[in-house]
């Protein structure tokens, strides 16, 4: 075969050892398929900054050191440059090895002559940095066959959209549970489901009399089934829920106890690998992108991707179904699955049913949430499959190194443990917040600075590269801190970037109102671009600079206070402030007056810099502190108000925390409709009496009283005992829940009557058959509504159904 040609997207980047060498491994994903490339020519390697400015490249050359294996590790070549060491560029020698498992090692044994850097960048993605490379984006190949492999000669990336249609399956398990919590060694699999949109089966070693069931004689046979669809459906894309920590683990773990190969690659070496990945569990599928929608689902509620899965209360895949969807997915009583399915008949009908449906739930999130992730890959530059386990911070670093390669600037190491305490004990002044007299205000007007802290570091050229001291033109922050003008920092130049293809896709979107994809581009530049600043703090970051993020928030401060003081100056009233955003009492002030103000502010604002009105709101509530009388000042980031259109506003209340009950939730939001739709207190007063009245009857549903709160460490590491770790306990010791399924998960309890103490009480939804009305009265319904109310002057006696109500 003669030279071959190809374009498509990068679906799986990695590398392959071959005897002492490493070599880059592609999956490149054309239109009529996807082919795997390998480039030999790419070799692993790291920089020296020599601590003696004679030192020569050659004799470098000849240093070797003994790996762990006891073999000699040789250095391949040095070649010398000219780089950016921070603001000077200086000497930097880049030493070549074999395998890039060597390079953290032998960067240890160069470490004697000088500074080594980049020892720790993972080999695939030095690969797609130097090449400079966006795997999602269309890329160009010119490649040619030697011993049946696709050898790359040539590949770059366009900027044109990769337009590849990608091919995937959602897949669930279904395992015996005797015991409650399965044993990979002794439990099997009882029933893989799976869809692509058009295939939808259920895999079983029972027979079922339903069309979309396939049954199997063993275990090994199922699980050999399944292997083989994914194989047929070739999908570009293997999908589930909390997939990476459940359902392939354990499906490797009985493939391996059944001696059945599990290769579900794409390549010869199909096979699953476990990684972890910070404080995530990673899997890697050769030739494909594992997507688990669990860690997809969590990431986006935390960035505020979706309203949607902000206000579950707990991340269960029915939970996160119901909030997309607005539907309930079928369910059963998970710990009695063993016994439906020896019971079989209807049961395990039932069971086929409820597994089908888990997998068709998959497919739904998997349309939902997938425009986003394609997005946050392409603004990255980075697999979908990496996108889909990196937090913000790696999405910004991983971009932030791209950048510094094409400024031959050298990427800083990270800090060492002792560096991160340092930085963690000598925090900084944050943003600016004005706290508000407590109560109830009337016409109130928004204004927030458009991507303040993004805008302030554009402006100013904030970056750690820019700090000086004996520059001649400079911008100075309130801190004193200098930040050179005459070059361009590296993290003010890539925000620049994000920015204005922000405005770009937005300007797009007007046009296409309808275009997801669209939508999800604006989202994910948004919230990147948006990281920079906490990236910036951040104790862990390559790129941390105290003095640079401080000034950022000092500036920032500085916009907000002079902000507040102009709209004084004009006769608007400042009622409360909060790090990028004012809250203005009108008064007797015209919707003129405050666009006029708006027009002044924005005239002394830097060009990246922007004051925008956010809305006219016709009633708010701001409460005080825990504790406060009535008319004391008020709390940060808690009040609710409503727009001239409708639309509530509401910060720091309990409807918005997972950690309340929904009685106590749902109470409090018909409080502030009555208060702020209505304007009427007697309403809002009867409806927390009916509620009440309800639960003292003891009638009042289960799934109204469950508490959610997050279990983050494991369950033998807590000194306090708390309601959601007895709670836990008691699931874990009945057989109730599984371990996995408990740590790091959010316990869903009640407070039941029996017991002398909250956590003796407490037990898990599941298994609550009663609750104590008194803790419901007394620790959820009157502290979220007596926090308003007493505002207008109500007391908690008249709450509980006594007393006459007081006049304002």
């Amino acid at each position: 075969m003669g030279e071959l040609r190809l374009e498509g997207i990068i679906l799986d980047a990695g590398y392959t050892l071959r005897g002492a060498r490493g070599i880059i491994r592609l999956t490149l994903r054309a239109k009529d398929k996807a082919y795997d490339l390998i480039d030999p020519s790419f070799y692993p390697y790291f920089y020296l900054v020599p601590a003696n400015e004679k030192q020569e490249g050659k004799p470098l050359e000849g240093i070797t050191t003994l790996s762990k294996e006891g073999g000699e590790v040789k250095v391949r070549s040095v070649e010398e440059d000219k780089l950016l060491v921070g603001t000077t560029e200086q000497r930097a020698f880049r030493i070549y090895l074999e395998s890039p498992r060597d390079v953290p090692k032998m960067s240890e044994v160069f470490g004697e002559f000088g500074t080594c850097y980049e020892s720790d960048i993972v080999f695939w993605k030095r690969y797609l940095i130097d090449k400079g490379l966006s795997p999602l984006s269309t890329n160009t190949v010119r490649a040619h066959e030697e011993n049946g492999e696709l050898i790359i000669d040539e590949i770059k990336s366009t900027s044109a959209p990769g337009g590849i249609d990608l091919r995937y399956v959602g897949f669930d398990i279904e395992t015996y549970n005797p015991l409650g919590v399965p044993n990979q060694l002794k439990d099997p699999v009882i029933m893989i489901s799976y869809s692509d949109g058009k295939e939808k089966k259920v895999l079983t070693t029972k027979k079922i009399a339903k069309p979309f069931v396939s049954s199997f004689k063993s275990e090994k046979e199922m699980l050999k089934a399944f292997v083989d669809a994914i194989n047929r459906l070739d999908p570009d894309i293997i999908t589930g829920y909390n997939s990476a920590n459940f359902d392939i683990p354990y499906l490797l773990k009985r493939s391996e106890v059944g001696k059945q190969e599990f290769n579900i690659g794409r390549n010869e070496d199909g096979r699953v690998k476990q990684e972890h990945h910070g404080l995530l569990e990673a899997v890697k599928i050769p030739g494909r992108v594992h997507l688990d929608l669990y860690n997809v689902a969590k990431f986006v509620s935390v960035v505020g991707a979706s309203e949607k899965v902000i206000r579950v209360n707990n991340f269960k895949l029915p939970e996160v179904y119901r909030a997309i969807t607005g539907s309930d997915k079928k369910m059963v009583d998970k710990g009695s699955i063993w016994e439906q399915w020896d019971r079989g008949g209807k049961d395990v009908e039932e069971l086929a049913e409820y597994s089908l449906a888990d997998s068709l739930a998959v497919d739904e999130l998997y349309k939902f949430f997938l425009p986003i992730e394609v997005e946050m890959a392409k603004v990255a530059k980075t697999t979908l499959g990496e996108a889909s386990i990196s937090t913000t911070s790696q999405l910004v670093e991983f971009m932030l190194m791209g950048r510094a390669r094409e400024r031959k600037q050298l990427v800083p190491n990270k800090p060492h443990e002792g560096e991160i305490g340092m930085r963690l004990a000598n925090p900084y002044e944050g943003a600016y917040v004005k706290t508000p007299e407590a109560g109830i205000y009337d016409n109130i007007a928004v204004f927030d600075f458009r991507g303040l802290y993004p805008s302030i570091i554009m402006a100013h050229n904030i970056d750690p590269s820019t700090i000086c001291n004996d520059c001649k033109e400079y911008f100075e922050s309130p801190t004193g801190v200098r930040f050179r003008k005459d070059r361009k920092g590296l993290m003010p130049e890539l925000l620049k970037i994000l920015v204005d293809e922000r405005a770009e896709a937005k300007k797009a979107y007007k046009k296409e109102p309808d275009n997801k994809a669209l939508a999800a581009r604006s989202t994910a530049l948004k919230i990147v671009a948006n990281a920079f600043y906490g990236y910036l703090g951040y104790a862990r970051s390559r790129w941390y600079s105290r003095e640079a993020a401080a000034s950022v928030t000092a500036f920032a401060r500085q916009f907000i206070l002079s902000t507040i003081d102009q709209a004084e100056k004009a006769g608007f009233r400042s009622l409360y402030s909060d790090t990028d955003s004012v809250f203005l009492l009108m008064g007797s002030k015209t919707k003129a007056d405050a666009d006029a103000f708006l027009k002044s502010v924005n005239k002394s604002l830097p060009n990246t810099m922007e004051l925008e009105l956010e809305d006219f709101y016709t009633r708010g509530v701001f409460v005080g502190k825990r504790g406060a009388t009535a008319g004391a000042s008020g709390a940060k980031k808690k009040y609710a108000m409503i727009s001239e259109a409708g639309r509530l506003k509401i910060k720091g209340f309990e409807l918005v925390r997972r950690d309340w009950s929904k009685v106590a939730r749902d109470t409090q939001h018909a409080v502030l409709d009555a208060i702020l739709k209505e304007g009427s207190k007697e309403k809002a007063v009867e409806i927390i009496k009916d509620v009440v009245t309800r639960l003292k009857s003891g009638k009042m549903p289960i799934s109204e009283l469950v508490i959610h709160t997050q279990l983050r460490k494991g369950i033998g590491n807590y000194d306090v005992k708390s309601p959601e770790l007895a709670a836990a306990k008691k699931a874990l010791q009945s057989g109730a829940k599984r371990r996995d399924e408990l740590e790091g998960a959010a316990i869903g309890y009640v407070i039941t009557k029996h017991g002398s103490t909250i956590s003796e009480k407490a037990e898990i939804e599941e298994t609550a058959k009663d609750y104590d009305a008194d803790y419901y009265i007394d620790h959820q319904i009157l502290p979220a509504t007596l926090k308003i109310l007493k505002e207008l002057g109500i007391n908690e006696e008249e709450l509980r159904g006594g007393g006459a109500q007081k006049r304002l």
